[in-house]
């Protein structure tokens, strides 16, 4: 599995150098994972990061009564890590399960806080990375306190419509906040528009 995908993203984020790039190679390892294999399980600390190089994962929680709310997803060339968990120091809140079969390039989380202490390009890497996740989590806070299930149902399509096909009425429901049952009442809805 080649690392040219992940040196693609991380140099969207900053301009990292060459041997910076060939230190992470040797951080970041190739390895398959089946559909429906938990990365990360809440209760657990975070001891990993991981990119995606081809597959569809997403985080989530289970509510009281055992429902599951979907915090996000992260496909292709996204890095997946329970990263308030490795803040924090602390045991995951969430489960990061893949839904595909992924092929990931997987850093232990020691070995990637060292990679990115090593070199300034890496904090700004980070720097940019954090602000990008605060906005994304703002905003998606700002859609379920104050949007309706419409709403948010239109904002997730027009943010991830590439991912729609490959995600079931089940996990889309659960994301934006309401039952299957529900999220197809309001596609029919919607269609009639």
């Amino acid at each position: 599995m080649s690392h040219g995908a992940l040196d693609a993203a991380l140099r969207r984020w900053a301009p990292i150098p060459d041997a910076e790039l060939a230190r992470a190679h040797r951080v970041f390892r190739p390895h398959h994972v089946p559909a429906r294999t938990l990365l990360q399980r809440a209760g657990e600390p975070s001891d990993r990061v991981s990119f995606i190089v081809r597959g569809l994962v997403r985080l989530y929680l289970t509510a009281a009564g055992g429902a599951e709310r979907v915090h996000a997803f992260r496909a292709e060339g996204e890095l997946v890590c329970a990263y308030a968990a490795a803040l924090r120091r602390a045991p995951s809140a969430e489960h990061i399960e893949t839904l595909e079969d992924c092929d990931l390039l997987t850093a232990s989380r020691p070995a990637f806080d060292a990679l990115c202490a090593g070199h300034p390009a890496w904090a700004s890497m980070l720097a940019a990375m954090n602000e990008r996740l605060f906005l994304d989590e703002e905003r998606r806070s700002r859609d379920l306190l104050g949007a309706d299930a419409a709403a948010r149902y239109r904002a997730f399509l027009a943010e991830r419509a590439s991912l729609v096909p490959r995600l079931t009425q089940r996990q889309i429901a659960a994301y934006i906040g309401i039952t299957p049952e529900a999220l197809s009442r309001l596609r029919h809805s919607l269609a009639l528009m």
